[in-house]
């Protein structure tokens, strides 16, 4: 019973976070996906061209790693983070939203659980700024890489 109702926490984080992720997300590539404008080019390599591209810029790649791992290492905090502070909301929200997810009652759990979670999620940002810094770092410090000409 103790691993059901962590396991609906989980789900219930999951989803809060994933909402979050939202903001983050609409960056785009720019500001945290791999390589540069070129790199993505279907006509640099296909399907393949990203696996290629880590073997023909593998500090970029390397880049991308280290900032994939720095936002996992933010959301399993942010995770935590919001399981400790908001149990009572986790628990309500998922009670209200799993009778009837369009319910008002889900709504009004679900923004209870949001301010319940700000200042983790708050603290998540702040995270995921620093990673995003460092991979602009990163990037900066490896050699300078060409766009592929059309």
């Amino acid at each position: 019973m103790i691993g059901r109702n962590i396991l609906r926490s989980m789900v219930g984080l999951a989803a809060v976070l994933t909402l979050t992720a939202a903001a983050v997300w609409a960056h785009g590539p720019e500001r945290g996906g791999f390589g540069g404008p070129g790199l993505r080019d279907p006509r640099a390599g296909g399907p393949a061209g990203g696996l290629l591209q880590q073997l023909i810029f593998p500090c970029q790649a390397d880049c991308a790693n280290n900032l994939h791992t720095c936002s996992d290492t933010a959301d399993a905090d942010a995770l935590t983070c919001v399981s400790g502070a908001c149990s009572t909301e986790i628990q309500t929200a998922q009670t209200e939203c799993t009778a009837d997810p369009s319910a008002q009652a889900c709504r009004d759990a679900v923004t209870a659980l949001r301010t319940c979670a700000q200042s983790c999620l708050g603290i998540r940002q702040t995270a995921l700024g620093v990673c995003r810094d460092q991979a602009d770092t990163c990037r900066a410090a490896c050699s300078p890489t060409p766009t592929p000409t059309p």
